[in-house]
């Protein structure tokens, strides 16, 4: 038996959260036993006790900009080092063997494997574009102290390696994978939002934040909407705390937009199939590359079309003319033309998305994602120390 210890950033339920409770509550409980460690209570928390998960919650700092001034900075290694005695005493109790962790905003795990002489696995699902600093620190501290790098996508991988610390072989890359869901409920929030039945309707789901593409999504769909009065557009999501005047921001947008009745925004949804089976199309116009987004993975799995812009971890899933379209990435115009060729051959849309829920089932299912980390786990540089 392997016990792992998953070192995370948060206790809410996006990508990375989705990713982690995938992961270990799928794992061969014969053969491991997951301890997850959280720095804050929330949803991904209880979910996680609710599958039988032990889980623990150590008030540890992330990497975040609000860090990034002195004062940032004091707080941030008074925290860190105040959390790392803590961590050491559960791996202890727990009689850890290994440490995953989970996004490079965690840098916890360094000082553990330190203190227990331990492997570690850092798992990457980011794209590190600025600060230019922070992308070449996270570069070198994952290079120096990691045993091995799985990253999500070949494009993380490569974005990486630029940085020059990564040593050869040291980055494997291991997509996240996905249930297919099985169908059973059909249900959709259109009689909830007013969208009629008819309404051709394209999605954004995800965080909002400075760089997921709500604005571009929303300024695309506006050149359109004029023309096309069976259009609607939704998005679903929330911000991070301390971050909200981003929601108060695109609702106000919104609401001066002219078609406000037909821009539904959703906030924050539990039940995602319900969203995508709201919308005809899912469309991804993240403005900075986009690792490996679960959300594009949801959509297809629930046979939806998809239109991303042409960068990032989508460029890998997403077959260009077979499950959706790739357009030129931070270009609203392209955005916009090609959601205009899709509203004229609703067929097209119909296509993509079964094309796309065969591409998931094949290529990116749950099961593979699991075995490929149970053979990490279980691989030869385990015994390093």
């Amino acid at each position: 038996m392997k016990t792992i210890m998953y070192l995370h950033a948060g206790a809410e339920m996006y990508g990375s959260d989705k990713v982690l409770l995938q992961l270990v509550t799928g794992l061969d409980k014969k053969q491991f036993i997951p301890i997850v460690v959280l720095p804050e209570h929330g949803p991904l928390e209880k979910a996680l006790e609710k599958n039988n998960i032990q889980t623990e919650v150590v008030i540890y700092p992330i990497l975040r900009r609000k860090y990034f001034n002195p004062k940032g900075i004091v707080n941030y290694v008074s925290r860190y080092f105040k959390a790392e005695k803590i961590l050491e005493d559960l791996a202890n109790k727990y009689r850890v063997d290994l440490i995953h962790v989970n996004t490079l905003a965690v840098l916890e795990g360094i000082t553990l494997k330190k203190r227990i002489k331990k492997p570690l696995i850092w798992h990457v699902h980011e794209i590190l574009l600025s600060p230019k600093f922070m992308w070449k620190l996270t570069a070198y501290l994952s290079a120096k102290y990691a045993d091995k790098i799985i990253v999500v996508s070949n494009a993380t991988g490569e974005h990486l390696k630029k940085a020059g610390y990564a040593k050869k072989d040291q980055i494997l890359t291991i997509y996240n994978g996905i249930n297919i869901p099985k169908r059973l409920d059909n249900s959709n929030f259109r009689q909830e939002f007013g969208i009629p039945k008819d309404a051709f309707v394209f999605g954004h789901v995800g965080r909002i934040n400075a760089w997921k593409g709500q604005e571009d999504f929303l300024k695309a769909s506006l050149k359109l909407m004029p023309d096309y009065p069976k259009m609607h557009i939704l998005f679903s999501g929330n911000a991070y705390r301390g971050e909200e005047w981003r929601e108060t921001k695109l609702k106000k947008e919104i609401n001066e937009s002219g078609f406000s009745d037909r821009i539904h925004y959703l906030g924050f949804q539990r039940n995602v199939p319900k969203v995508f089976n709201t919308m005809n199309v899912f469309v991804s116009s993240s403005t900075r590359p986009d690792p490996f987004p679960m959300v594009t993975l949801e959509a297809m799995a629930n046979s939806k079309a998809i239109i991303s812009y042409d960068h990032g971890g989508p460029a890998e899933l997403v077959i260009n003319g077979e499950t959706g379209y790739l357009v030129d990435h931070n270009n609203i115009n392209d955005l916009s033309h090609t959601m205009r060729v899709i509203i004229r051959d609703k067929k097209c849309a119909q296509k993509f998305g079964i094309e796309g829920n065969k591409r998931i089932f094949l290529h990116f299912g749950e099961k593979k994602f699991v075995d490929s980390f149970e053979r990490l786990y279980l691989g030869d540089f385990y015994d390093k120390k």
